[in-house]
């Protein structure tokens, strides 16, 4: 297994991406500290992991917060005894463009998808400078190439891509690996929501599968063999700032 015995953080981990990284980095032999604000499915996602055998916590965390940030990674070197990878997973989407947004809402957006990501890395780096572990964010193929109606979701996941590049260049000295992930379209709750609240459900997903050159969306499970690349040493030890799509193809064209 690649990562027996690593520790891993990963936010947003009861659905989607998340869970699909925490299920992978579990069945490959990491110990995973649950992150989520809803207790029910974080404990169950824990229970999942083996919680009962020590494989797994949930920490109820507010990752906007840096006091609830600290807590989350307190406990689990606590429990763990380590840090070796921190995912930054958690986020959300509004689709507004800039002039229709409130500033409320880009507070909001900024919140949850930078500054999670700013405070996770801050309070993270200390310990995995010990490990010489690793930092995963997770962005968006909407940072590379933009998106109509997500004014503020684009700005802070281009965001999330130059901390990262900047971040990787500070910390290689200390052994830290800092790289993205860019996904696409993937088979979440939210898109299959997306999907349901057209007019036509059906002919949207025919749609959005054809503007993929692979014919489909992509799964939670392939984003989560993406991260368990870049986690793993052995297979990425000299990969840093990097940023990698998971988009079946599509942002070529988009």
């Amino acid at each position: 297994m690649k990562l027996t015995d690593k520790v891993a953080i990963i936010t947003g981990s009861s659905k989607g991406i998340g869970l699909g990284i925490a299920r992978v980095f579990a069945q490959e032999g990491a110990r995973v500290a649950v992150i989520c604000r809803h207790e029910g499915e974080g404990r169950a996602v824990a229970q999942e992991l083996g919680a009962e055998q020590g494989r797994a916590i949930f920490v109820k965390t507010d990752v906007t917060d840096s006091q609830s940030v600290r807590h989350m990674i307190d406990t689990t070197v606590q429990t763990f005894g380590r840090l070796d990878v921190m995912v930054n997973n958690a986020g959300y989407h509004i689709s507004k463009n800039v002039e229709e947004t409130s500033e409320e809402e880009w507070e909001f957006i900024v919140n949850t998808n930078l500054r999670s990501t700013f405070l996770c890395c801050k309070y993270a780096i200390p310990h995995l400078r010990k490990s010489k572990g690793s930092i995963i964010n997770i962005s968006s193929m909407v940072g590379l190439v933009g998106q109509p109606n997500a004014g503020a979701y684009s700005a802070t996941k281009g965001g999330q891509i130059a901390m990262s590049r900047g971040m990787a260049l500070d910390f290689a000295k200390d052994g830290i690996r800092v790289n993205v992930i860019c996904p696409g379209w993937i088979q979440t709750p939210l898109v299959e929501d997306w999907f349901g609240q057209q007019p036509d459900p059906a002919a949207a997903r025919q749609y959005i599968y054809g503007q993929h050159p692979v014919g489909r969306i992509g799964t939670i499970e392939e984003c989560g063999k993406a991260a368990l690349f870049l986690a793993c040493n052995a297979d990425s030890a000299f990969i840093t700032g990097i940023t990698l799509n998971i988009d079946g193809g599509i942002t070529l064209g988009y």
